[in-house]
């Protein structure tokens, strides 16, 4: 029995569309395999060794790699990352999708990245791509001196030191200015310009990069200037270079100081005694050091060292900048205030002076945590003040460190310092749980053994749970049964859950020792499909899983994998074999029929019909359906829904193109590059780079202006066409070569006639100051293979379409090749759309034109070319 559709169009007539009885053929799976391929930009694409592909991209761009797969049952996808750190994760919604999409990429997020496809058959497929991170920090100068490494920016000495420091991917190169003029090794003979062995960056600088060191051998007065250091990466990525810039002055500077007590250094006493030692030390920063000139007051009035008060000042080259008192069997007429003052040979600069006071209320410091302060309880994303109090006089400065574990603190570094004994966390996560020390130093203090405290901070945060998102399917009548568990939270032990159906409220309650809590339908309809969410609370806030719960019938899945064929029935028809399988046919309740719906592309209006299902649908069974009397060459898009007794199940929609069928026996090609197999082209695994699919729809803006196509070769932006991207990192003369299907000669009488004709045509689009050469070859197939010149064209041909016909007579089995040469610069883009090979040799209108364009050449071939619009105004008449 056929079933016929009718369809009246004022302008087109009556048109009939036939569908056939489905057949069935079991078990049509096939294992997975995939490939990786980036739909973003990248400034660099390469093959490193084992074809390994390597994906450039510029710090803050966006990172889309495409994870293309075949096989049946679709396969599941998902990306992974190695060597990443937790901060790593990616966003959950892009784990499983077919594209993975990282907005404002940052240097850490570079690495591998795999795509694993897997549908239960075979091994999983398994491909990845390295993604190289390019940057450039601003550069960092730092100035040194030969005596030590100093913290400040001005010095006045022979040697100076100047340190640029850059962190980036490629490595960096540096050039040094002084003023506008350019340094160079050698060009100066108070200059040099090297690298270091061992780079030591200072402690304040927690970052690691490449250093190039301006070195200023004893100082003139024109090496008094602004210097400038230059950090670039050559553009790459198009980074920009970055200067920093430094002003060397013969100023001198006096900087901070610091003074320590040391009670009783022999005796190893915490307190100051009469009859005992007391040992004052100061030490200040100061350039340069060796000039430092240092006096000591007690009261206001100048001492002078003594055998009682003993003044030392320590070797500039051991301990710059440091002077001590000593002050033997102290008495009670030695208490008082204590003055170092520090100046500089030749005077000029303001003194520094420390005061130190030392009395019999002098004490060692003492360092305690309130009550209330510890266990600190806080919530994540909250701001948290921990607290150790300090006594003692003078109080010293308190170092805050983690105490149970080896991590760095809140700020990146492994200690914190606070004057007040508080530390103050912004954003705390849940990582900063644990203990805590706060710790005395020895500056501006005692310098006795360390007091230290700690203090235990508690993170509370919502639960997190699993699953988060699950859909159940679940025939009518049936029972259903969720669940939803907890995987961590603080505090763990004051959870409640509720149950809910949209804003429904179904059940609530509290956990008592177990992990999760179940919801369950007893009797599954229509009324209760819906989304069920379970709540789980604490007091830091609350974790969800999600489940949708339905009755209808999976989606069916059309068959992509393989070539579908086209029969073509008459010349102005053709029909489709339509295939799918069913996803989870047994998961609801049995299938009885589908509703085929089809409408040509464009119109509003759908045909409808059902089709009967006989016995039960088994998993990975192919149902084949024939579509007849469709016409050339519309595209129609068909819809395909489930019907079980109950109702319908979720749809599924494809669109439908005409192509005609690869042949074993070639009578009629024709591929418009529409489908995802591109007619079965493929890349010469030989050439340089490959060529592109690609329509304008779909065409990246930032893609070199003023060459390629506007559109494919109808003047639609939606369609697809073939071209050579010519953009960086292609070069002049580089080669993309695409080749046909293998056509397939039917045998002759080796009596008879001679070899058969046929026409070969194809639009081709040269667009573009800096087009370069397209070349076509037949290669024809036997005990050797020959690739035959068949046609060529270069240059630039302007922002149309054009057409080329070539009659071609091979005496075997052959291919067509495309071979796209790269010109001298990125504005050469050349594209290629709608190959077509018809049995019989060309029209004579078509041969119409000169036999030969820009050299073009062939020895079994002729060839005209013909300009596209007066062709598509042949081919498509007005029906």
């Amino acid at each position: 029995m056929q079933l016929i559709l009718h369809d009246c169009h004022r302008d087109k007539g009556p048109r009939n569309i036939l569908l056939q009885h489905p057949k069935a053929l079991m078990n049509f799976n096939a294992p997975p395999t995939v490939r990786i391929v980036h739909s973003g930009l990248a400034c660099n694409i390469e093959e490193e060794r084992y074809s390994e592909r390597v994906y450039t991209i510029r710090e803050g761009e966006t990172l889309e790699l495409t994870c293309l797969v075949t096989g049946h049952p679709r396969p599941q996808i998902r990306w992974t990352k190695t060597a990443g750190s937790a901060s790593d994760r990616f966003q959950d919604s892009s784990v499983f999708n077919e594209t993975l999409r990282i907005t404002n990429i940052q240097r850490h997020q570079g690495g591998r990245y795999y795509c694993k496809a897997e549908n239960g058959l075979g091994s999983p497929a398994i491909k990845s791509i390295r993604v190289d991170v390019y940057y450039l920090d601003d550069p960092v100068v730092t100035v040194h001196q030969s005596i030590g490494e100093a913290k400040e920016q001005f010095y006045y000495e022979r040697t100076v030191f100047l340190r640029c420091v850059a962190n980036s991917n490629p490595p960096v190169r540096y050039s040094w200015r002084r003023g506008q003029e350019v340094l160079l090794q050698g060009s100066d003979k108070g200059v040099e310009i090297y690298e270091p062995f061992f780079t030591q960056v200072p402690y304040f600088l927690h970052f690691q990069g490449e250093t190039k060191i301006l070195k200023l051998k004893n100082l003139r007065p024109q090496d008094y200037a602004n210097y400038s250091c230059i950090a670039s990466v050559r553009s790459v990525c198009n980074i920009p270079d970055k200067m920093v810039s430094f002003k060397l002055s013969n100023k001198t500077a006096l900087k901070k100081g610091r003074f320590w007590i040391t009670p009783d250094p022999y005796h190893k006493d915490d307190t100051i005694q009469i009859g005992r030692e007391v040992k004052i030390s100061c030490q200040v920063e100061a350039i340069p050091s060796e000039e430092l000139i240092f006096s000591w007051f007690k009261n206001g009035r100048p001492l002078r060292s003594s055998e009682r008060m003993v003044i030392t000042q320590t070797d500039p080259d051991v301990s710059p900048g440091t002077t001590n008192l000593d002050i033997i069997d102290l008495k009670f007429t030695d208490f008082g205030t204590y003055t170092c003052v520090a100046s500089l040979k030749g005077g000029g600069i303001s003194d520094i002076s420390i005061d130190v006071n030392i009395s019999s209320s002098t004490v060692p410091p003492n360092l305690t945590v309130p009550q209330e302060k510890s266990p600190l309880v806080t919530r994540e994303g909250d701001t948290i003040e921990l607290q150790c109090q300090v006594t003692g006089k003078p109080k010293p400065i308190i170092l805050w460190t983690r105490a149970d574990k080896e991590v760095a603190m809140p700020d990146g570094s492994m200690q914190m310092e606070s004057y007040d004994g508080t530390l103050r966390i912004v954003n705390v996560s849940r990582e900063m749980s644990g203990m805590y020390r706060c710790q005395t130093s020895q500056y501006n203090g005692f310098n006795v053994t360390p007091r230290e405290a700690l203090v235990q901070l508690i993170v509370q945060y919502p639960p997190a749970v699993e699953p988060a998102f699950l859909e159940i399917r679940q025939g009518q009548d049936r029972s259903v049964t969720m669940s939803c568990r907890v995987l961590r939270a603080y505090p763990i032990r004051v959870l409640t859950y509720e149950w809910r159906l949209g804003n429904k409220l179904l059940r609530m309650g509290q956990f008592d020792s177990q992990e999760y809590t179940e919801y369950t339908l007893k009797d599954l309809s229509n009324e209760n499909y819906g989304i069920y969410n379970c709540n789980i609370i604490n007091e830091a806030g609350a974790g969800r899983c999600t489940y949708l719960v339905t009755g209808k019938a999976y989606a069916p899945e059309f068959y992509y994998d393989t070539y579908n064929p086209v029969w073509q029935n008459r010349h102005r028809v053709y029909s489709y074999s339509l295939q799918w399988t069913q996803m989870n046919p047994n998961a609801v309740d049995r299938i009885v029929a589908y509703r085929l719906g089809i409408r040509q592309a464009g119109q509003q209006r759908w045909w409808e019909q059902e089709i009967k299902i006989s016995g039960n649908i088994q998993k990975g069974e192919l149902i084949t359906y024939n579509l007849t009397e469709l016409i050339k060459p519309e595209a129609y898009e068909v819809r395909l829904t489930p019907l079980t007794k109950f109702g319908e199940g979720d749809s599924t929609i494809r669109i439908i193109k005409y192509s005609a069928p690869v042949n074993p026996h070639l009578r009629e090609f024709h591929c418009g590059f529409e489908d995802g197999n591109i007619c079965l082209f493929t890349q010469d695994d030989t050439d340089n780079f490959d060529w592109t699919k690609q329509s304008t729809a779909t065409r990246n803006t930032k893609y070199t202006p003023n060459t390629g196509p506007n559109a494919d070769r109808t003047g639609s932006k939606e369609g697809y066409y073939m071209y050579i991207e010519t953009s960086r990192p292609r070069l002049e003369g580089e080669k993309a070569r695409l080749l046909s299907p293998v056509f397939s000669i039917a045998p002759k009488n080796p009596y008879g006639a001679t070899n058969t004709a046929y026409c070969f045509s194809f639009f081709y689009h040269m667009y573009g100051q800096h087009i370069g050469v397209l070349n076509v070859y037949l290669r024809l197939k036997g005990q050797t293979t020959i690739e035959n010149p068949l046609w060529s064209s270069s240059g630039n041909k302007g922002q149309h379409w054009n057409e080329a016909h070539v009659n071609i007579y091979p005496i075997t089995s052959f291919q067509l090749i495309f071979e796209g040469i790269r010109g001298p610069g990125i504005e050469g883009d050349i594209a290629i759309d709608d190959v077509s090979i018809a049995e019989g040799e060309c029209a004579k209108q078509d041969l119409a034109t000169k036999n030969s364009v820009d050299g073009a050449v062939g020895i079994l071939v002729h060839i005209w070319l013909f300009p596209a619009v007066v062709l598509i105004s042949i081919l498509n008449p007005r029906r």
